[in-house]
């Protein structure tokens, strides 16, 4: 019968082989691939501002999945490419619209409510004279303005939204 140190020390050797060959197979990777192009930067249909200036940078960090307050909210803005010039105003008016939190939904709102950290009014996710299948639709951020209760897709499209109409668009500025 093994002892408990035994069990231990094969317990360990196991996790080191794993990391071993998980950390070998890294230097096998294809580096001829093609890398993945995001929904924001597909087909540009000829409005106001080309989709790429939207686009945002594949993120070489770790995505926050979980957001416990505004200091995840500022870091994940940074990593979605938010100027670090604009952190703090976002901090403040993510702060003042939602307490930072993505679930935060206000259905008073105008235009169908108000959605997640930013609080993004339904004018920008729901169809209309200009905007047939929605302005965050046909820039494609979101397909729903249910999307924008995700804190990525809610920041991305706040920051295609800021690019366009700057802070006005937030009351809370």
């Amino acid at each position: 019968m093994a002892t408990f140190v035994e069990k231990l020390l094969a317990g360990a050797i196991a996790v080191w082989s794993v990391l071993i060959v998980s950390w070998a197979g890294k230097g096998l990777q294809d580096t001829d691939a093609q890398p993945s192009v995001s929904p924001a930067a597909q087909v540009y249909e000829g409005y106001e501002r080309p989709v790429e200036a939207y686009a945002t940078p594949e993120a070489t960090t770790t995505t926050i999945t979980t957001i416990a307050g505004c200091n995840d909210v500022v870091s994940l803005a940074a990593s979605l490419g938010w100027p670090a010039s604009e952190l703090d105003t976002l901090r403040r008016v993510a702060n003042a619209e939602s307490s930072c939190m993505p679930w935060a939904h206000n259905a008073a709102d105008p235009n169908g409510g108000s959605y997640g950290i930013m609080q993004l009014n339904g004018f920008w996710c729901l169809p209309n004279k200009h905007w047939p299948t929605g302005w965050l639709q046909a820039h494609g951020l979101v397909s729903t303005c249910d999307d924008l209760f995700s804190a990525t897709a809610n920041l991305q499209a706040a920051l295609a939204i800021w690019h366009n109409s700057g802070w006005q668009a937030w009351s809370t500025y």
